[in-house]
């Protein structure tokens, strides 16, 4: 396959047909597209954060835009490059040739964007974990991903990995998700007592969606020394303050556990 390839590149001179012109026509196309793009980003941003309630399709909508943008401008630039169909086939010709020598982890990356797009295991705006990362995804392009963790560090991923990883959401496309806090009590405490302050403290919590249940569990453990976990499962109503409500629950559960003398029996070394 590749010496055919090298012999249709060897005869037609891809580079006969690029004058001047072609070349700042085609360097036009890509300044206006992405100076439309960014337009378009900003624009989408603004409406995003006016209305909450279309924020998920917005979100949605902008890398569909961003990269069908870019499909247009490549193909646009191609037809002005490569204006007859030997000049055309010779340079798709020399990219698969590029492609098949050096960037298998591009088109790999590419693929991976595209299986994005159409499966759409994420949006922007979604809480997801992948690999090792978790975080809110703010971009989506063709080559990658990125995401912001709670703790405000970008994290890129290759969108190959998507072909390979897990991929966990949170919330798919809807504002609420669900969180887990966990406390850690002395093994002897009162599993009815701690399940009921740990519900209230949940219900107290100004970060709850109340209309979705909110469950107490109860469970012995053993690291170190045996404790008894107790864990609140419950829906925040925007996922952005999931590190909030944990804290809240936290805060509250502890102060009431303070205040009943549970805590106070776990000394350490017992």
């Amino acid at each position: 396959m590749a010496p055919a390839l090298l012999t249709m590149t060897g005869n037609i001179d891809v580079f006969s047909v690029l004058t001047f012109r072609s070349l700042a026509g085609a360097g036009l196309i890509l300044l206006l597209t992405w100076l439309a793009i960014r337009w378009l980003t900003e624009f989408l941003d603004r409406l995003s954060a006016r209305s909450s309630q279309a924020r998920f399709f917005i979100n949605w909508l902008q890398p569909v835009v961003r990269i069908t943008l870019w499909f247009v401008a490549i193909l646009l630039c191609f037809n002005l490059l490569a204006p007859s169909r030997d000049t055309f086939l010779a340079g798709i010709a020399s990219i698969g040739i590029a492609l098949g020598l050096g960037a298998q982890d591009l088109v790999k990356n590419l693929i991976g964007g595209l299986v994005v797009l159409a499966d759409r295991p994420y949006q922007l705006g979604d809480r997801v974990k992948i690999g090792e990362a978790y975080g809110e995804i703010d971009h989506i392009g063709l080559r990658s991903t990125k995401l912001t963790t709670p703790d405000d560090t970008r994290v890129t991923i290759p969108n190959a990995l998507i072909l390979s990883e897990q991929v966990y959401n949170a919330n798919s496309g809807v504002p609420d998700c669900q969180v887990v806090t966990d406390l850690f009590l002395p093994p002897d405490a009162d599993p009815d007592l701690a399940a009921t302050v740990g519900r209230e403290s949940a219900f107290c919590s100004p970060f709850l969606l109340s209309r979705k249940p909110v469950v107490v569990l109860t469970q012995q453990g053993f690291d170190q020394g045996p404790f008894l976990r107790l864990r609140i499962k419950c829906y925040v109503h925007d996922h952005r303050f999931e590190p909030r409500i944990q804290s809240d629950i936290t805060a509250r559960a502890t102060r009431e556990l303070l205040r009943l003398g549970v805590l106070q029996r776990w000394q350490p070394g017992t």
